[in-house]
């Protein structure tokens, strides 16, 4: 029995050791929808003009929203993680050294649902727009679970004062992930208590 205990101690050990994976709670008790029409509000400081996400998708909606669209080339390189203990929730994070205060990044979010993609929402704001000088960050519930559901998320890119003239691979970046995942099981479950409890 003490062999047993020993070794379950060491593979916990080793377990929290070697993690690298970014993973936040929110801290949101709200329910785990991340996904619903926006009316969100992009304002252009240089002009004083709002626009609307809508606008930018009907202006843009060919290549946003293209079948092949995606860059070759990345403005900010995304990442993203799981967040515990939420089975749908997943971070999307990235920074870039090539910032201008005067000019900030814009990620917009979406995920393919029937065949078309939607608004993809942070689950705190609300809203699939996302504004920072150099670190952009979002945090959104995924809709499908199971290793044979893939989730088509879409990410695109641009910096603020771009917002008039989007050119694919010139100033306007879009980043597509397939990803899959399952539930979280009892293992790794009891890792991220204990990692949650050491912290």
């Amino acid at each position: 029995m003490a062999k047993k205990l020993v070794f379950l101690l060491v593979m916990i050990f080793v377990l929290l050791s070697v993690s690298v994976t970014v993973f936040a709670g929110t801290g949101s008790d709200a329910p785990e929808v991340g996904f619903t029409d926006d009316k969100a509000n992009l304002e252009n400081k240089d002009s004083g003009n709002k626009v609307r996400v809508s606008d930018l998708e009907e202006k843009y909606g060919e290549v946003f929203f293209g079948e092949d669209s995606e860059s070759s080339t990345e403005i900010v390189s995304i990442n993203y993680g799981r967040v515990y203990p939420f089975e749908m929730r997943h971070e999307f994070f990235g920074q870039t050294n090539d910032y201008d205060i005067q000019n900030p990044h814009i990620m917009l979010m979406y995920i393919k649902r029937d065949g078309k993609y939607v608004r993809l929402k942070d689950v705190e704001r609300k809203t699939n727009i996302t504004e920072e000088i150099c670190y952009l960050n979002t945090v959104v519930d995924l809709e499908n679970i199971g290793q044979n559901k893939v989730n088509e998320v879409r990410v695109i890119i641009f910096r603020k004062n771009d917002v008039d003239n989007l050119v694919l691979d010139e100033n306007l970046q879009i980043t597509n992930f397939e990803i899959t995942f399952r539930r979280w099981n009892p293992v790794e479950r009891a890792f991220f208590e204990l990692k949650q409890v050491f912290n």
